[in-house]
């Protein structure tokens, strides 16, 4: 095991059982290693604190093959001072997620996410006002128009909380889309859709049809509309700020992982 790059920072050098407690996801975390690298393996690209391989939550050695995702990755575990803060961590997140839920489960999240359709954001539009029938119209039918002449999943759209239903041959030709995809991809789609309630925008993001910014956008339409109509609403602003910030690291990993 060659260490390929070296990152250092002076802090508390302890034991290996000590570097093993940072997968204890219960626990407030203590950075107890001094230098992170990045290895070069015949498998790939894995990470190790002092001269210990970090590994998944579920005890998987954390390894991607990009080289790029790998020193990101790095930097995320150098940049931690006294304590871990996972919430600082979006990227080792999703290749935890990839690895350990994701690679060993692909049937399993295919279907979970066509439990999305009948349930996607874009499907379900407001009945009025005028103006944001119209925005919703403009921004969300462009995607599902995409994903219909592209990938021929067309979806039902409805005004008012009435439950969908889509063509059986568009969950079929949906399932096709997702079967296709890789394990970084597929973990991209799944981080979008839990985000947004939408497979849509998931599916989207992935296959490069929107950028992470135009996917926030979309998904909180509404939340900004209202704002521009009874002014701005704390609550609203932070959730806009944290699900942008959220679809901007899935964004980062799909394109490091490429």
């Amino acid at each position: 095991m060659t260490p390929v790059k070296q990152l250092g920072r002076s802090t508390l050098p302890e034991t290996k059982d000590d570097v093993i407690k940072l997968q204890n996801p219960e626990a407030r975390r203590k950075r107890v290693y001094t230098s992170v690298a990045v290895v070069n393996e015949a498998g790939g690209f894995g990470i190790s604190l002092d001269s210990w391989p970090l590994h998944t939550p579920g005890r998987t050695k954390l390894e991607t093959s990009s080289e790029n995702l790998a020193d990101a990755i790095a930097k995320e575990w150098d940049d931690q001072v006294e304590y871990i803060d996972p919430a600082s961590m979006p990227l080792t997140k999703l290749l935890n997620t990839a690895l350990d839920r994701i690679s060993p489960n692909m049937e399993a999240v295919v279907a979970d996410l066509l439990s999305y359709l009948d349930t996607d954001l874009l499907c379900y539009r407001a009945d009025g006002p005028a103006e944001l029938v119209e925005r919703q119209n403009s921004v969300w039918q462009p995607v599902l128009d995409w994903l219909a002449d592209t990938h021929s999943v067309n979806l039902s759209v409805g005004a008012g909380l009435m439950p969908l239903s889509h063509p059986e041959e568009s969950h079929g030709q949906a399932k096709k889309v997702l079967s296709a995809l890789n394990t970084i991809e597929l973990t991209a789609v799944q981080a979008v859709a839990g985000l947004t309630s939408s497979f849509s925008l998931g599916v989207a993001l992935v296959k490069g049809k929107v950028s992470g910014a135009e996917v926030a956008a979309t998904a909180t339409l509404d939340e900004a509309w209202q704002m521009e109509k009874w002014g701005e609403d704390q609550e609203a602003l932070d959730r806009i700020t944290n699900l942008a910030g959220e679809v901007r690291s899935v964004e980062k990993f799909l394109k490091l992982s490429a």
